[in-house]
């Protein structure tokens, strides 16, 4: 900004823009603007540290538009240059990161900007970012706008619900190839001095909001993926996979195509509405910090996310699978219809959630689709709604600049998670007409919760205000237990579902099974509903006391379900023994919350935990289980107590490893171990597995177990020489990350602070090694450090990166000292809102492991 500063005229006039992009200034610049088309040219080199171009606008204002006041058109590049406004030239009048279009150069009807811009390029914190692979140094070109960055890149009017047709031209090195969101038209050798060698161009978009306007270039292979013939995809374009030509090897062609293929089809059956791009092409990036980006016509996905070098677990098989159909499901929820603003975020990010894990129950029935979404979506979303510091899914934003702080647990865990349990609430054909309603009313739009519920409404034909006032537009979550006494005689003599705010106030509607173990070793279903506070069981009224009640065994509903302490007791000896395996895992849920709650000693869970372990056969199940053991046993329990249990944890999974054949079900095990164990059997371990024909991030992972345990014999060195031809440079950061030493540690803080290298998605993996088991008082000088660049991290990272910088170094940490650090920041700091409850968010696990170490800190081991 400092370039465009010296570059545009300063002059201010009466009313400036704010900062970013305010709701007013969106408001009333929706009001007023119509019919927006972008032309847009790019020119890159090789090694370019900025992107060059031009843009021409062209918008309709109304008849009656006052032409007294400017027009603001949104700006943050480093410069902009011959400037003109329907044919006449101006000088740039610069507001911040706006600038301002001078009234007596705007007519009423069409209206057109020329200008010529140029703009950063970096491995990060830039719109358009730059891979250099380190061992070719080849490099790969791509934009990244979302959610508010494309003036950044180039002036628009950067805000949803200003939809336009974009057409694209870049200006390239001959040896490189490009994709955009539409199908190119003509592909021309560039004459003159000044060309670079080839231009590419590309035919008009639909309309489009700015975030989803994309391109990517550079000496990619394009696979040939076949031409799906599906209603809305245009035959004659074949659906792509561009890849860097070094991963070719591990590119599974067959099977990506058709999970996109079979995704789409099934997505467009499900809502009546054909797959609205015509093209779509595969875009296998590295150093993408998101799993995918669903820009349309061309999807980015995060090159490791599709990609394996070894056979992949069933873990990171479900996540491919879901994360491909949340980003199909994009193309209807985000890009045909978006958000008006992105306070209705979870509108496209909830919805996507959700339809992924639909879509993966139908095409994949063999993943078991609603236990990975209990097992993977909604604890996340229990951790953070049950804090001082969330919101609701629908989260007021003024300005744009904040809108990073909406994305997190709430819109990509919990929305999904009530979105569920709407979607049993009305029925499936309700919910599916509903959602086509939705479709067809808002195509190539914009809408917001409201027009969602009207269209559901209309579909049910019933009022859905109660559920959306609690379920939408309030904070937190019920806890919920089951309450009963009985006589002498063994008889239920009264019995409730009783529900309170984990914050805040009030009630939610539920609609709540409620699955009831008798004595004898039967078991029945009992519904109840309702929104009282207390709603009453008659049908456990006068019947034989239960041995426990287990809510939610199907995990429909959205809550926070506590097991009363009979039913506790029960559970932490029965569940190993019980045949279903939804209910074992919302079982055994229900005490894990029990723990975080300071109501079950988290080594009765633990012991329990081990016996789940000795006897699952499923493999995500299994590696489940480990992440729950972990936590348990790091965080919960302290060193001393949780000693003995932890021997057992690596006495068994040691065993589990040597008796398993299949290297997808070896690896997590060794992964768990690599990271929570130690002694000599697992040292063994990890030298074999250095040397061993695995992946290469499992073997950089066994050389920084090593490394962390200090008994490493140059591991990590051979291997980068091993690899010496292959761009491991992601590995080796990761791995010298867990070096403990202050010197190694001090080196890495201060890598963290850059912006040109490396790139934020290395960055923000490397954090959980950084932060390796035992290394403690090595990290914990960098706490306050990290709090007190929260600020500069919001403006600076992209829209992940805060969460994950706040959970690793604050809950890098179980102890006292760390949440007194935390809790000093919080009360001399001044922040904004969204930030102080992110921070909030990250302290309230720290909070609850100190709590709970110190509520079990003398009961038996």
């Amino acid at each position: 900004m400092l370039a465009l500063a010296l570059a545009l005229s300063g002059s201010v006039v009466p009313q400036d823009p704010l900062p970013g992009v305010d709701r007013a200034l969106a408001r009333e610049r929706a009001a007023v603007v119509r019919d927006v088309e972008y032309d847009l040219r790019f020119r890159l080199e090789a090694g370019a540290k900025d992107v060059r171009g031009s843009v021409w606008l062209r918008f309709v204002l109304p008849d009656d538009r006052d032409l007294q006041a400017p027009l603001v058109l949104d700006f943050g590049g480093d410069e902009l240059a011959e400037l003109r406004v329907n044919g006449r030239s101006t000088v740039p009048s610069a507001v911040h990161d706006h600038v301002l279009l001078p009234p007596d150069l705007l007519v009423r009807g069409r209206n057109s900007v020329h200008a010529n811009f140029r703009s950063k390029v970096g491995a990060t914190g830039t719109p358009l970012s730059v891979y250099r692979d380190s061992a070719d140094g080849r490099e790969y070109y791509y934009t990244l706008v979302v959610p508010a960055d494309a003036h950044r890149l180039y002036p628009c009017f950067d805000q949803p619900d200003l939809r336009a047709r974009f057409r694209v031209e870049l200006d390239l090195p001959s040896d490189w190839t490009a994709v955009a969101n539409t199908p190119r038209v003509e592909t021309r050798a560039e004459g003159g001095p000044a060309a670079i060698g080839t231009l590419w161009q590309f035919a008009p978009s639909q309309p489009l909001p700015t975030y989803l306007m994309a391109f990517a270039c550079g000496p990619f292979t394009v696979v040939d993926g076949g031409n799906p013939q599906l209603p809305g995809l245009d035959g004659t374009q074949p659906m792509r996979v561009f890849v860097r030509e070094s991963q070719v090897p591990y590119l599974d062609r067959e099977r990506l195509v058709t999970m996109h293929t079979e995704g789409l089809r099934w997505l467009a059956a499900q809502f009546g509405v054909p797959y609205p791009f015509g093209k779509l092409d595969l875009v296998l990036l590295p150093g993408f910090p998101y799993g995918g980006m669903e820009h349309a016509g061309a999807i980015f996905y995060r090159e490791t996310a599709l990609l394996f070098d070894h056979p992949a677990t069933d873990a990171e098989l479900v996540r491919r699978s879901t994360l491909v159909y949340h980003e199909l499901s994009h193309q209807w929820f985000g890009n045909l219809v978006t958000m008006r603003w992105f306070d209705d975020l979870w509108l496209k990010e909830g919805f996507a959630t959700f339809l992924g894990f639909q879509a993966l129950e139908a095409l994949e029935p063999e993943r078991k689709s609603w236990l990975r979404f209990l097992q993977r979506v909604k604890p996340r979303a229990y951790e953070v709604d049950g804090t001082p510091g969330t919101t609701p899914v629908f989260q007021e934003l003024q300005n744009l600049a904040d809108a990073k702080s909406a994305y997190g647990a709430i819109v990509y865990n919990k929305a999904p998670a009530v979105l569920r349990e709407l979607h049993a609430r009305l029925g499936a054909k309700v919910f599916q007409q509903g959602l086509q309603r939705f479709l067809e009313q808002h195509a190539f739009g914009n809408a917001d919760w409201q027009d969602l519920a009207a269209a559901l409404e209309g579909a049910a034909r019933a009022d859905l205000g109660r559920w959306s006032e609690r379920w939408l537009l309030a904070p937190s979550m019920p806890q919920v237990r089951v309450e009963w006494t009985r006589d002498a005689d063994g008889l239920v003599t009264a019995a409730s579902v009783v529900q309170r705010a984990v914050g805040g106030d009030g009630t939610w509607p539920l609609d709540l099974e409620l699955l009831v173990f008798d004595l004898a070793g039967g078991r029945q279903t009992l519904h109840v509903g309702g929104d009282a506070e207390r709603i009453e069981i008659a049908d456990l009224v006068g019947k034989a006391a239960p041995a426990a009640i287990l809510a939610n065994p199907h995990d429909v509903a959205y809550g926070q379900f506590l097991p009363d302490a009979q039913s506790r007791a029960w559970l932490l000896s029965h569940l190993p023994d019980e045949p279903d395996p939804l209910v074992r895992a919302v079982g055994t849920q229900a005490l894990s919350e029990a723990v975080r709650e300071a109501e079950l000693d988290p080594a009765a869970f633990a012991t329990t935990l081990l016996s789940l372990l000795a006897r699952e056969t499923d493999a995500d199940t299994h590696g489940w289980l480990l992440d729950l053991l972990a936590t348990t046993l790091q965080r919960y329990l302290s060193p001393e107590r949780g000693q003995p249990l932890r021997d057992r944890a690596t006495e068994l999974l040691l065993q589990q490893l040597g008796l398993e054949q299949d290297p997808a079900r070896q690896m997590p095990i060794f992964r768990y171990l690599a990271r929570n164990s130690g002694g000599a059997p697992v040292d063994a371990m990890c030298r074999a597995m250095v040397a061993a024909p695995i992946g290469k991030q499992d073997r950089f992972l066994a050389a920084a177990a090593l490394l962390a345990a200090g008994k490493d014999d140059g591991e990590i060195e051979r291997l980068q020489q091993t690899f010496a031809k292959e761009d491991v440079g992601k590995e080796l950061f990761l791995a010298r990350a867990a070096t403990p030493t202050a010197a190694a540690k001090a080196e890495y803080w201060q890598l963290y602070l850059q912006l040109d290298t490396p790139p934020e998605q290395w960055t923000q993996d490397s954090l959980s090694w950084f932060h390796w088991r035992g290394q403690e008082e090595l990290t914990l000088p960098y706490l306050g450090k990290a709090l007190a660049q929260v600020d500069w991290v919001k403006q600076n990272r992209r829209i992940f990166f805060m969460p994950a910088w706040l959970d690793a170094f604050v809950n890098g940490h179980s102890s006292p000292a760390a949440l007194a650090i935390v809790d000093e920041f919080l009360a001399t700091t001044e922040l904004s809102d969204d930030v102080r409850k992110k921070v909030l968010q990250s302290r309230d696990g720290l909070a609850r492991a100190v709590r709970v170490r110190a509520a079990f800190a003398t009961a038996p081991k």
